[in-house]
């Protein structure tokens, strides 16, 4: 027996006996009032005064066992020594029926049925050891109380109480009547208790294993990576679990009781479209932050025993950096393709255009026509603008060596807003700078063209007056240069193909820019992330690996 301080966590069987102890001991105690109340009424005759010497000593005896009762009640608040409390309690019940016998006449008394009483309370608490010691005690002061009382061993309380004169036969047919039912008693309280005792272990396993499977259950719901919704037959959600959380960006408490259509629309009418069976849809949810995410859900019927539908589950996860990947793995195939094409065209043209180049310039210094002279200025123009072309062609597919080193994105950003600000073109933008070190693991020539090529693209999308900032830092391990203007912004119908070869919405523009960066920038191993508003302007940010030494 462990002992433990008050309010301490018993083991299981203490804990259950301890609940016993606490239950015999109130019933007890209102048994024991009533009881001995009542017997000391019945006793008194008329002409006898209140106070008499059996009422003071039924008085007496039950001011004693219900002082024994308080005692084992702070004790059981202690939770020491269970069982020896258990089996003061049966002695004080034996003591308690054997004084009570004595005090209402030995054999003539009504109350030897408490002897029973107390070989039950035996058995109850301490099963079969405790019903048969019961049994034993019980006889014996039964045996003790009735021939003492007899034969004159013991006097009675009060004359008027002396019970009976029986013959040794016939006193040995009560005394072989009462041993017998308390043997009969001890049986079947031993049996009773085994029986309880038996389905209270069986219960308690049960229970446990319950409690286990609850918790094994509780832990792969809440450990799966993919969110898990249930609903109600009205289609209301009534769990979500710890992934579906974070997926849908939204607390399980703030979706309770919303219907399941609004998390994911086109569940309507899904799983009876299926005939009962599961469904594989998508929808698009909107996160509280305003983040859309493309999920990717399995909505099952969930039925009783009796195949009656009584709900349904959804298990979903979110397919958006899938969809990335697979539009990422799409535009390398498309420029890829494009820069197959494009190198063999651009050697082709290059050499045609330099041989009609110069014979133009070569006629236009024989001849002094001034319209001669305009035309041939449209024409070398034009081939400028042909020759200009054909380098982008070849810079989009070049194949030159990648030199990889420690590149500060901070002092090429620096040296590009340089560069632009001695450009007529953006004389009256406003340049901002938030350059905070940042080393990548990459090219410096590729990088200066990437960020270049942003600077140069956010200030042909801006008007004269526009405002251009740059920003390098690094996050989660990966350095990071960032390009934004306030232009007119790009349509979201039109982000998808910005990185398509020869894709442009410029009066002259190429089409290769944004095409050229997204290559290099693929090529280095980093992404591109962008973020446009129509009529606020666009943001480009160059994610790229750190170099190692700046990792974590």
């Amino acid at each position: 027996m462990s002992a433990s301080p008050e309010g301490a966590t018993l083991r299981g069987g203490d804990e259950e006996l301890r609940k016993r102890l606490l239950w015999i001991t109130a019933i007890r105690i209102a048994a024991v009032t009533v009881l001995v109340g009542t017997t000391a009424t019945l006793v008194f005759k008329g002409n006898e005064p209140l106070g008499g010497t059996p009422a003071v000593s039924l008085s007496v005896l039950a001011a004693a066992t219900n002082l024994l009762q308080i005692v084992v009640a702070i004790l059981l608040r202690r939770g020491r020594a269970l069982r020896f409390l258990a089996a003061l309690q049966v002695v004080g019940d034996v003591a308690f029926a054997a004084a009570l016998v004595y005090l209402t006449g030995g054999s003539d008394s009504l109350f030897t049925f408490l002897f029973l009483i107390a070989i039950v309370t035996g058995g109850i608490l301490l099963s079969r050891p405790g019903a048969w010691g019961a049994a034993a005690l019980s006889f014996a002061a039964d045996v003790a109380v009735v021939v003492g009382l007899q034969r004159g061993f013991i006097p009675p309380i009060d004359k008027a109480l002396q019970p009976s004169r029986l013959a040794w036969d016939a006193l040995a047919q009560t005394l072989f009547t009462h041993g017998s039912a308390f043997a009969l008693t001890a049986m079947l309280a031993a049996y009773a208790a085994a029986q309880i005792s038996t389905a209270g272990r069986r219960a308690a396993v049960a229970e446990s294993s319950l409690q286990r499977l609850h918790a094994l259950h509780d832990a792969i719901v809440r450990s799966i990576s993919s969110g898990i919704a249930t609903a109600d037959d009205r289609g209301r959600i009534t769990y979500l679990n710890r992934a579906g959380e974070e997926i849908l960006g939204q607390s399980a408490a703030a979706l309770l009781g919303m219907e399941m259509t609004r998390v994911f629309p086109t569940l309507t009418g899904a799983v009876e479209g299926e005939g009962g069976k599961a469904a594989r849809l998508e929808s698009v949810w909107t996160t509280s932050t305003g983040d859309m995410r493309q999920l990717g859900f399995t909505v099952t019927p969930l039925v009783d025993d009796g195949g009656r539908r009584i709900g349904s589950t959804a298990v979903f996860q979110d397919l958006s950096p899938y969809r990335e990947l697979q539009r990422r793995a799409a535009r390398s195939e498309r420029l890829a393709a494009v820069g197959q094409l494009a190198a063999g065209l651009a050697h082709e043209l290059r050499n045609p255009l330099a041989s009609m180049s110069g014979s133009v310039e070569l006629l236009a210094a024989q001849l002094e026509d001034p319209a001669a002279q305009r035309l041939f200025g449209i024409v070398l123009r034009e081939s400028d603008r042909l020759n200009r072309l054909v380098t982008d062609f070849l810079g989009f597919a070049g194949t030159a060596p990648t030199n990889l080193g420690a590149v500060e994105l901070a002092s090429v950003a620096g040296e590009v807003l340089t560069l632009v600000g001695a450009d007529p073109a953006a004389a009256g933008f406003a340049r901002t700078a938030e350059l905070e070190p940042a080393s990548a693991l990459a090219d410096e020539g590729q990088v200066r063209q990437v960020v270049w090529n942003l600077v140069r693209n956010a200030v042909e999308a801006s008007s004269s007056d526009g405002e251009i900032r740059v920003t390098t830092g690094t996050r989660k391990g990966q350095a990071f240069v960032r390009v934004e203007d306030r232009g007119a912004g790009i349509h979201p119908e039109l982000l998808e193909r910005i990185f398509d070869p020869f894709f442009t919405t410029k009066d002259r523009g190429t089409g290769l820019g944004l095409a050229t960066v997204h290559r290099i920038v693929d090529g280095l191993g980093g992404h591109l992330e962008v973020d446009s508003v129509v009529g606020e302007g666009t943001r480009f940010t160059v994610v790229l690996p750190a170099f190692p030494q700046q990792v974590g």
